[in-house]
């Protein structure tokens, strides 16, 4: 007799927890069906106040690099408040010291516009790549 309360109460929580799951994946697969990409059009990325531009102006190349014709790349990685307020730079990928230090002290020396979402400011971490080449 204790079989088969056993068993009964096994199957009992065996059947709940087959439902739930069953309803867990319905639940999970109609999310996944009305599921849509974010349009960009209410949306965009935080920008140099005088666009790309100004931040161009503020990069220094350095000096040494630039007489025996070294390139590099650097990307790197930064906070820009809802205020255009810049903090946290970190180098995803470093093109070596002068040229990381180059990019950030441009990126501290320039004024940010932030993100927009819906024509609302709001706080974004963006990646910035740089490209340093001897022309």
């Amino acid at each position: 007799m204790m079989n088969e309360i056993i068993t009964m109460e096994g199957e009992c929580l065996m059947s709940k927890t087959k439902l739930t799951l069953t309803v867990l994946v319905l639940l999970l697969g109609a999310a996944q069906l009305t599921a849509e990409p974010k349009s960009d059009a209410n949306c965009c990325q935080p920008m140099p106040v005088g666009g790309m531009e100004a931040l161009e102006r503020n990069i220094i190349y350095p000096t040494f690099h630039r007489l025996v014709g070294n390139d590099a790349d650097v990307i790197l990685t930064f906070h820009v408040d809802a205020e255009g307020k810049v903090s946290n730079i970190q180098v995803a990928r470093s093109g070596g010291a002068n040229f990381d230090n180059s990019a950030a002290t441009a990126v501290m020396n320039t004024q940010w516009n932030p993100a927009m979402q819906n024509g609302i400011p709001v706080a974004l971490t963006y990646a910035l790549p740089f490209e340093f080449r001897y022309e």
